[in-house]
């Protein structure tokens, strides 16, 4: 596993070389957070178009924000900002309903099934955005807290209030199974 100091480095000079126009920075940048970001938007948004939609919207933003990037956040934390702001500008455009997506996953037991999904759905959306962050998009509570522009404390304890509520509709979700 790549240090800190190793990783902080690369992002460096990956961020020198974007801002060069190095197109294989911008291949390297797009294939290696571009995944990464889909996931998380995958659980943020109702459809795999929307998805798309917003994970573009995301990396163009990104491509017109690298030049006035100074580099004072993680790569990872920029880019996650830029991503929930473009989140922020789709459930703005959109009407107060929406339709479910007409294809189902599979339902098995595992953080794709549909009975987790609905646990998800039911959470607040702050919590869901820090659950999201944390551990699937795998952000440390000092990169969420800049995401969201909040303490690290503040985070922390939002993060272990989201930990609660998930915990609780499990729960919940065992009981009425039974």
């Amino acid at each position: 596993m790549e240090s800190a100091e190793a990783k902080i480095r690369s992002e460096t000079e990956l961020l020198r070389q974007l801002k060069s126009g190095d197109e294989q920075a911008w291949a390297h940048l797009s294939k290696e957070y571009g995944t990464r970001i889909y996931n998380y938007l995958r659980h943020r948004l109702p459809s795999a178009e929307d998805i798309e939609d917003v994970l573009s919207e995301t990396m163009v933003a990104a491509v017109r924000a690298i030049p006035n990037f100074d580099g004072n956040v993680t790569l990872t934390t920029f880019l996650f900002s830029l991503a929930n702001r473009k989140i922020a500008d789709f459930w703005r455009r959109q009407q107060s309903t929406t339709e479910l997506p007409e294809t189902l996953m599979d339902a098995g037991v595992n953080s794709d099934s549909i009975e987790f999904q609905e646990i998800l759905k039911k959470l607040r959306p702050a919590h869901l955005q820090v659950l999201l962050m944390r551990y699937h998009v795998g952000l440390g509570v000092d990169e969420i807290a800049k995401v969201l522009g909040q303490s690290y404390k503040s985070t922390e304890s939002l993060l272990s209030r989201a930990r609660m509520d998930l915990r609780k509709a499990l729960d919940n979700a065992r009981v009425s199974d039974v």
